[in-house]
């Protein structure tokens, strides 16, 4: 589960990928590739920036690539995620990890860098933001 902790957060609408169970509160990216650009998908381990929430559930079985409402934090915005791989501890707090999928995270991960963990409610509960530009994807030079 990730939901919203704290911070400013609002409302933007994009299409769906058609013949997609969406849940509410499951992260959501928007697609950049020619198959699918501008349309939303789950967050996986493999996503390189995660853009909100779903809010609303949406069948599999809606075939139609209607807009549906995203709940998009600012850049401060934090999130509650559960940890599903790992143990999550105080010395992870400013680490980098990985989603394991569009409902949690992994502490064990560090490839990606797609959450920075802000605090650690629990060995399976932290807060943290999504990287929304200061990831390890983008090179730093001075």
């Amino acid at each position: 589960m990730i939901l919203p902790f704290k911070g400013k957060f609002h409302l933007e609408w994009y299409p769906k990928t058609a013949s997609t169970l969406y849940t509410h509160n499951d992260a959501v990216e928007i697609l950049n590739t020619a198959a699918g650009a501008g349309t939303l998908a789950l967050v996986t381990a493999t996503s390189t920036r995660a853009y909100g929430l779903v809010q609303g559930t949406y069948a599999a079985s809606d075939a139609t690539t209607d807009k549906i409402p995203v709940l998009v934090g600012d850049v401060d915005a934090e999130y509650l995620f559960d940890v599903s791989t790992g143990t999550a501890a105080v010395t992870d707090i400013g680490e980098m990890v990985d989603f394991d999928d569009e409902n949690s995270i992994n502490v064990n991960a560090y490839t990606l860098g797609q959450v920075l963990i802000t605090g650690v409610i629990s060995t399976t509960q932290v807060t943290g933001k999504f990287n929304k530009g200061f990831g390890k994807e983008i090179p730093i030079t001075q």
